[in-house]
């Protein structure tokens, strides 16, 4: 094809003429690009293929001119380029309705039995109680294996005491005789009674067992037995006659205080001996129902009876001798003047408490609290005798036929109990503990509150007849009782 002919194709193809006569400047890069497709709206046509070429630089093209390059003398076979056509997108299938088996089926249609799946056994809910809200049914405590325990114990403990009054006085020589020993005189000097006895620590031992009646630990049984030893207070005291001892009393036939004298210049010589004791003994057995526990701590209701007993005794004991004619009865005669105070209560109750513990790693801590409520036996028993030259008459000096006998009637009484230990580990089945306890007993007779000082002198032995007040009398009086203490103590279980 001639250069003429091109110029006419392109002109055909919609290229601006380009005069054969300018000379042509420098070839320059081309670029081949393929003309973009008409509108979508417009009439389909074919791409038109066309040469830009660049500026050369320096050169000044208008904004609305398009520089083009002469078509080459060959073009290559580039097929038609078929418009591009507008993408449909298909909608998203809408998703069938699940099928609904039918309400009910016919009568003919048989539907197979679909075999359903054994399930797997669901461990057994625990059960709790109402109240509390903690399990009925108590994992491995965490403490010392084995459903059987046993503690023993030694007690330091101290009880209120009894109150006595005054039993034995001295005064020193010369005393007036009308004075001597007698209450109330600046010389008499109290040697044993006149305030409370037996309040001192004593020892003693306290032994607990007990056993879990079921492998949850949640039912068991538990008893105890305690005992202190007797404690005891006293005096002993005498004289050949040089001394002045007496037994202070308030004559009552006069209304003033007197005293009986158990030593007095040219008068008597003799001893006196007075003593009160006092003892502790108590028990129980009480069940024992899980109220609340994990693997480091429970707490129990504890159900069951209570024991316990206070026993005391005031004694006084004479042995005179007359010494001349100022005894106002035969020299050398003899006298052994005895008087005995003793009382008994004896607790039955039910008791009601709650008892726990706590354990952190080897160390754990516990208590117990309980009170028992019941009746209390007292029994007072009151006697006395003078032997004079070998004769035994009733009757001593604060113990005459208006007072002795044997007393005794039951009262209403509350036993509240405190109890607290904490203690190590030492192996996997022994512990050792230290403890506080505190006892009470709301009603209890007391000897020394069962003796009357008030005396009718015209009574004592040896008497020829009765005159005047019927007195020493029996006071029936009653008090409370406490004890506290510490322990030490020693658990095995197995």
């Amino acid at each position: 094809m001639s250069l003429r002919s091109a110029a006419a194709a392109a002109l055909c193809a919609g290229l601006p003429a380009v005069s054969l006569a300018q000379p042509q400047p420098a070839p320059q890069p081309v670029q081949w690009v393929r003309a973009s497709s008409p509108a979508a709206a417009a009439p389909y046509a074919p791409p038109v293929l066309h040469v830009e070429r660049a500026a050369p630089a320096g050169a000044v093209t208008p904004a609305s001119a398009v520089v083009r390059a002469d078509p080459p003398k060959t073009l290559p076979n580039i097929p038609p380029v078929p418009a591009a056509q507008p993408t449909r997108v298909a909608p998203a299938p809408t998703p069938a309705p699940a099928a609904q088996p039918p309400a009910r089926l016919p009568a003919h249609v048989d539907v197979p039995a679909k075999p359903t799946p054994a399930a797997a056994a669901a461990p057994a809910a625990p059960t709790f109680y109402p109240i509390t809200g903690c399990p009925t049914a108590c994992p491995e405590p965490c403490g010392p294996a084995g459903d059987v325990w046993g503690r023993f114990e030694w007690l330091y403990w101290a009880g209120s005491g009894q109150s006595l009054p005054p039993l034995v006085t001295v005064a020193p020589p010369g005393t007036p005789r009308a004075a001597a020993g007698v209450l109330g005189q600046p010389t008499t000097l109290t040697q044993f009674g006149g305030g409370r006895a037996n309040n001192d620590f004593r020892d003693g031992f306290r032994f607990t067992g007990g056993w879990w009646h079921n492998d949850d630990r949640t039912l068991g049984f538990e008893g105890d037995f305690f005992f202190l030893s007797r404690s005891r207070e006293g005096v002993a005291t005498s004289s050949d006659g040089s001394a002045v001892i007496a037994r202070p009393f308030f004559d009552a036939a006069a209304g003033v205080p007197a005293a009986q004298l158990v030593s007095f210049p040219g008068v008597v010589a003799g001893s006196a001996t007075a003593d009160a004791t006092s003892q502790v003994i108590g028990g129980g057995i009480s069940g024992l129902s899980n109220l609340c526990c994990d693997p480091c701590g429970r707490v129990d209701l504890v159900v069951g009876f209570r024991y316990l007993h206070v026993g005391d005794e005031v004694t006084v004991t004479e042995n005179l001798t007359a010494l001349g004619i100022a005894s106002r009865v035969t020299p050398g005669t003899t006298f052994v003047v005895n008087d005995r105070f003793a009382t008994s209560n004896d607790f039955y109750g039910g008791v009601i408490g709650v008892s726990g513990e706590r354990r952190y790693g080897s160390f754990f801590v516990g208590g117990k609290l309980s009170v028992a409520l019941g009746g209390v036996v007292q029994t007072t028993t009151i006697d006395g005798s003078t032997v004079i030259g070998g004769v035994a008459q009733t009757g001593g000096l604060l113990t005459q036929p208006s007072n002795i006998g044997r007393y005794q009637r039951s009262a209403f009484a509350v036993v509240p109990e405190v109890g607290l230990r904490a203690g190590f580990q030492v192996t996997e089945s022994a512990r050792v503990y230290g403890g506080y306890n505190f006892l009470y007993l709301s009603n209890v007779a007391r000897a020394g509150d069962q003796i009357d000082p008030a005396v009718n002198p015209l009574l004592l032995p040896p008497r020829a007849s009765v005159v005047g007040p019927a007195v020493p009398a029996f006071p029936d009086r009653t008090t409370d009782f406490w004890l506290q203490g510490v322990s030490l103590g020693v658990e095995l279980r197995f």
